[in-house]
């Protein structure tokens, strides 16, 4: 112990005297290692980390998928009935929940904050233990049918809305008209499976019967919600497909019988599938991490490629150091041992830099990447974290000795001091160097070319024109606070006055009702009356206003008038998508649409198809005219001019003071929420493309640097005896091209065997673009490789031949 101690005293003052090689290091390393330990948590959770719940393996969402006529899958999502249905006819679960999940405004805190609410039966607890930091979960007195109002708050709900008050359980919550007594308060360590959305945690979780569900649509086999869940633990011997099948029988037959009457669904099935809380949750995400982990390995081994070239160079240096241990006795272990300790409290101080790095880059990913990536809210410094830190830094520590260690000629060292300390006792062999280059080129050339088709396919998704206009609108969503009934008339009422004071504000410059083109549209299913063909159609309530405040240009037709508005008329706007479907020959304006509830819209209006964000083509779109009671409103600003929310506030206060805001926003805000992904994507992949760029550099500049060091003898005298200075650069260039070419031909070659391996998952991403993009990417890494052979070279042949003559006596 107290050699060991002796040794790491003598390397720590080694080291101490080199802070620019130990600052080097500690950098390059800490940050490569605290990316990579932060993605590798990441795999860990998303692969190898057991889902926080009892029995998960035998917990399952259930999924209603519906199918058409010719057996095309048209919809993934539970009618209401039908999964009431489910939830008091299946016999296969022995616990089970239905869970629907909203967002509903808190009416009874004085901010009267928008928050997640979550309607559930008890056993969601059992299923998910639910463990409370106060108070108790729903017992069966509050189960289905039983309509009794009470609440429980998320941790994170009670300690932002009611700053952790202690006696939180004598309060209460009111949304709509009802209140609700509060009974527990969850854990802080209750992780909530989200199922529904990424990043979406629930603020309060309230009964069953009080979800907001319409009436109409409680008994409405028809029509799809995708909030709603059935989820339960799975006891029954049968096989899943089994079990699926069983389920099928049971729901199918009953949506059948409900839905006969309805002619759209003639022709059409239900099928019931499982979907294991693992499958549920994790989605395709152990794919993206995947990707992220080859990504943060490489951009390591370029590091730890440098670190190689900066050892080799601290190896030369303490060549005088070393031989005169060797005078003295010590053995090529004991040279090890030293060359250890010194690489060994490098790596260490370097991984204690790396889990600073490594913890904050949870943060960053719970903070920014929550709503893409799933657990990330469980990432934090674990057994499994420390236990791959540790086994990286002895693996590192180790091979960095080995290598400095492999680079001495110890029958070298004993006759360095006899001969006034010249010789090689420490020396890099050509063909370390030559792999050094090659790797080196070959991992950046990957690196480069991925993250630079990641960064174009991003941008292409962010600067793709939309086809409508989102500068100065705002988009307003409001929501009626009211303890008895409103009648339709008052709702228009108050909708009308409202949008009238809107009008009468300054900077207002045009209003209109009903959604916003970013709105979730509602999947009707739609037939044309002339052909009795059938389609399910992404539809949208909106008001005549609508296309001319978004620029949405107008084919053919008319668009929505004040008095259609007014009268209620049934017309319907369809954008040249589906114009082409219903009437390819033709004019589809005149066209009459049934839909599924014996509503039959003529078409009046033909608009140019738009795109959302991240589409990569136009669907087809139907537009139907909204009421005087819709409380969405889009508000365009003249220019230069805003809206506060205070100000909003203060009309809806003038006007009924039961009116609250939903909602707030512009649409460049809700287009960026849709473009998030691509935002990150670009960032990330351009940052990882620099910084892979700049770490080779200083690699390939490290090695060619060593090498022209150790032959400026000979490029002393090729100068003294008449070489040119471009026949000096030509031949540095020319003896490393061949280490520069293999690389480039191994990065081919993995870029090939990458597109095989993934080629159902990158087939959309080959195109004749990629050839320029491998060019570019081919410049790039050339230009790189000719400085590093140039930059090192310049203190040789810029500089008088004897100096160089003189240097290496």
């Amino acid at each position: 112990m107290n050699h060991i101690m002796y040794q790491l005293k003598q390397a720590w003052a080694g080291l101490s005297e080199k802070k620019g090689f130990m600052v080097a290091v500690v950098t390059t390393l800490g940050i490569t290692l605290g990316a990579l330990l932060c993605i590798l948590t990441l795999a860990y959770i998303l692969i190898a980390k057991p889902l926080p719940y009892p029995d998960q393996q035998d917990l399952y969402q259930v999924n209603f998928t519906l199918f058409n006529d010719k057996d095309e899958e048209v919809a993934s999502s539970h009618t209401y009935p039908g999964v009431v249905h489910l939830f008091d006819k299946q016999t296969l679960f022995s616990q089970s929940a239905l869970v629907k999940y909203e967002e509903n405004v808190l009416i009874s805190h004085p901010l009267q904050p928008m928050v997640n609410t979550t309607f559930i039966t008890p056993d969601w607890f059992v299923l998910v233990d639910g463990k409370m930091a106060m108070g108790r979960t729903f017992e069966q007195s509050e189960s289905k049918d039983s309509f009794n109002p009470v609440a429980i708050l998320s941790y994170e709900a009670w300690q932002t809305q009611y700053h952790g008050d202690p006696n939180i359980l004598t309060q209460s919550v009111t949304f709509n008209d009802t209140s609700y007594r509060i009974v527990g308060v969850m854990d802080k360590s209750f992780i909530e499976p989200q199922i529904y959305q990424q990043g979406i945690n629930s603020d309060v979780f309230l009964p069953w019967d009080y979800n907001s569900t319409a009436e109409r649509l409680r008994s409405a086999w028809g029509m799809i919600d995708g909030a709603l869940f059935f989820v339960g633990k799975l006891n029954s011997e049968m096989s899943q497909t089994q079990v699926e099948q069983s389920l099928t029988t049971l729901i199918n037959s009953t949506w059948q019988e409900n839905v006969q009457s309805m002619a759209f669904f003639n022709g059409w099935s239900s099928k019931m599938g499982l979907l294991s809380f693992q499958e549920a949750i994790l989605g395709d995400s152990q794919g993206t991490v995947l990707l992220l982990l080859v990504g943060v390995i490489g951009l390591v081994l370029v590091a730890c490629a440098n670190i190689t070239n900066l050892f080799m160079s601290r190896t030369a240096e303490q060549q005088h150091q070393l031989a005169i241990h060797a005078a003295i006795g010590a053995s090529k272990k004991h040279l090890f041992q030293t060359l250890f300790a010194q690489s060994g409290l490098l790596v260490f101080i370097s991984s204690v830099v790396a889990l600073i790095i490594a913890n904050a880059g949870f943060w960053v990913l719970q903070q920014y990447l929550a709503e893409r990536l799933p657990r990330v809210d469980e990432l934090a410094i674990n057994a499994f974290t420390l236990s791959a830190a540790l086994l990286i830094a002895l693996c590192l520590g180790l091979f960095f000795a080995r290598l400095s260690a492999s680079m001495i000629n110890y029958r070298a060292l004993n006759t360095i001091l006899q001969s006034s300390g010249k010789g090689t006792g420490v020396q890099v062999s050509r063909k370390v160097r030559r792999f050094l280059i090659t790797s080196q080129v070959a991992i950046v050339t990957v690196l480069i070319f991925v993250n630079m088709g990641l960064l174009k396919d991003s941008l292409k998704a962010i600067n793709q024109p939309l086809g409508f206009n989102t500068e100065n609108i705002t988009s307003l969503e409001l929501s009626l606070n009211a303890a008895d009934e409103v009648t339709n008339e008052e709702k228009k009422t108050m909708v009308l006055a409202l949008k009238e004071k809107l009008l009468e504000l300054p900077q207002v410059e045009a209003v209109s009702l009903g959604a916003t083109p970013f709105d979730d549209a509602a999947v009707a299913g739609q037939n044309i009356d002339s052909t009795d063909e059938r389609f399910v159609v992404k539809t949208k309530s909106v008001d005549g206003k609508y296309f001319d405040l978004i620029n949405q240009p107008l084919i053919e037709g008319d668009l929505f008038s004040e008095a259609d508005l007014k009268d209620g008329n049934n017309l319907l706007i369809i954008n040249d998508v589906y114009a082409k479907e219903i009437a390819p020959q033709g004019s589809a304006i005149g066209s009459k649409i049934r839909f599924t509830r014996n509503l039959t819209l003529t078409v009046s209006g033909i608009v140019k198809g738009v795109y959302m964000p991240t589409e990569s083509d136009v669907p087809m779109r139907a537009f139907r005219l909204t009421t005087e009671a819709d409380t969405r409103y889009m508000i365009k600003l003249k220019p230069n001019q805003s809206l506060s929310r205070e100000q909003v506030i203060s009309l809806t206060q003038q006007v009924n003071n039961q009116l609250v805001i939903k909602q707030m926003n512009t649409l460049n805000e809700l287009r960026d929420q849709r473009l998030f992904t691509q935002y990150t994507t670009a960032i990330t992949s351009a940052v990882l493309a620099m910084l892979s760029f700049f770490l080779a550099t200083i690699g390939l500049y490290g090695v060619i640097s060593y090498a022209t060091q150790m032959r400026k003898l000979e490029l002393g005298t090729r100068l003294a005896i008449g070489a040119k200075r471009a026949d000096i650069t030509h031949l540095i260039i020319k003896n490393n091209a061949g280490a520069v070419a293999i690389g480039i031909v191994v990065s081919m070659f993995v870029i090939l065997a990458l597109y095989l391996g993934f080629s159902e998952d990158l087939a959309s991403y080959v195109n004749i673009q990629l050839v320029s993009l491998f060019g570019v990417t081919l410049v790039l890494i050339s230009v790189m490789a000719l400085v590093a052979c140039y930059w090192p070279l310049r203190s040789i042949i810029n500089a008088r031949p004897i100096d160089s003559l003189k240097g290496s006596q």
